[in-house]
């Protein structure tokens, strides 16, 4: 809010109506006035005690008269008010700055419509969250996982992760950030490119990708028009077998024993979405890696001699 309003009887002053003229006058010219005014308004329909001042004062006169010490002038009503204000405009404040959660499970795929009618497709295992309400001034949300950005032009776009930050004005791109992993091709437009410091790491045009993989970075190019995970297909170029491997248990449910195998290879080529012995066979019989399930539906994967 503009303004804390530390005396705790400002509230109850000003509902009371015993603001000084000067008081109420800067509190007119706060922006918080409104938002009090408006939630004040709803308050005065709740039932409350009424108020006699005659009792009011013959009760101070006996206060007197016992010498009391403290006399309080402001009706207990008053202060009952004043602390539904508080939190009213409490509850107001956190719906204002609630986030819009959007979440993929194993195998599921999501389109989703952001304010501004730019589009985002999530993959499986991902996940988006952004403020509906400041969106038109702060075009940001926080991402995880793989997905494809269509981006109406407009402010600045940008999509943060824990493992880095894309910056664009309108374009196609789409984007993987998990453990340690972090890449971006660029369908359409000029993509940005900054690492969770915001310093920068890449700029991107048409059919160029961009990956840092354990501290590594990684330049090349691509014809594909649209990313083929759409289609219900994985496709990859020199990807580390871990990520892979990390990208089959996203589509299907299944859970692999990586011990016995050498991680440190790369992978390419790509698996379907719909035929999980298709696609293990496809991505491990050129790998030269057996795989088999134990009791628990662990597919237990190990290198051939």
């Amino acid at each position: 809010m503009e303004k804390q309003y530390s005396d705790d009887t400002f509230l109850a002053r000003w509902i009371s109506g015993e603001l000084t003229p000067e008081e109420l006058s800067e509190f007119k010219k706060s922006k918080d006035y409104k938002s009090f005014e408006r939630i004040n308004k709803g308050a005065q329909n709740l039932s409350v005690p009424a108020y006699n001042k005659n009792n009011a004062f013959s009760k101070l006169q006996e206060d007197i008269n016992k010498k009391t010490k403290t006399v309080k002038l402001i009706p207990n009503w008053a202060y009952t008010a004043a602390a539904i204000l508080v939190v009213a405009l409490s509850l107001l404040f956190f719906l204002n700055n609630k986030s819009t959660h959007f979440k993929t499970g194993v195998g599921e795929q999501l389109v989703v419509t952001l304010p501004d009618n730019s589009k985002v497709n999530l993959n499986a295992n991902s996940s988006i969250k952004f403020k509906e309400k400041d969106w038109s001034e702060n075009r940001e949300l926080k991402f995880s996982g793989e997905a494809f950005f269509d981006v109406e032009k407009g402010s600045s776009f940008r999509v943060k992760s824990g493992e880095g930050i894309v910056e664009v004005l309108g374009t196609e791109f789409n984007v993987i950030s998990k453990n340690n992993f972090f890449e971006i091709k660029c369908y359409e437009g000029k993509v940005k490119v900054l690492n969770s410091g915001n310093n920068d790491l890449a700029i991107l045009t048409l059919g160029k990708a961009f990956r840092v993989h354990n501290k590594e970075n990684k330049n090349w190019t691509f014809i594909e028009k649209t990313p083929t995970w759409i289609q219900g297909e994985s496709s990859f170029k020199d990807m580390p077998l871990k990520q892979v491997i990390k990208a089959l248990e996203d589509q299907y449910e299944i859970k692999f024993d990586i011990s016995l195998i050498n991680l440190n290879r790369r992978f390419t080529g790509s698996f379907t979405h719909k035929n999980l012995k298709l696609a293990l066979q496809t991505v491990f019989t050129p790998m030269n890696i057996n795989y088999t399930t134990s009791k628990n539906n662990t597919i237990i994967l190990k290198d051939k001699k």
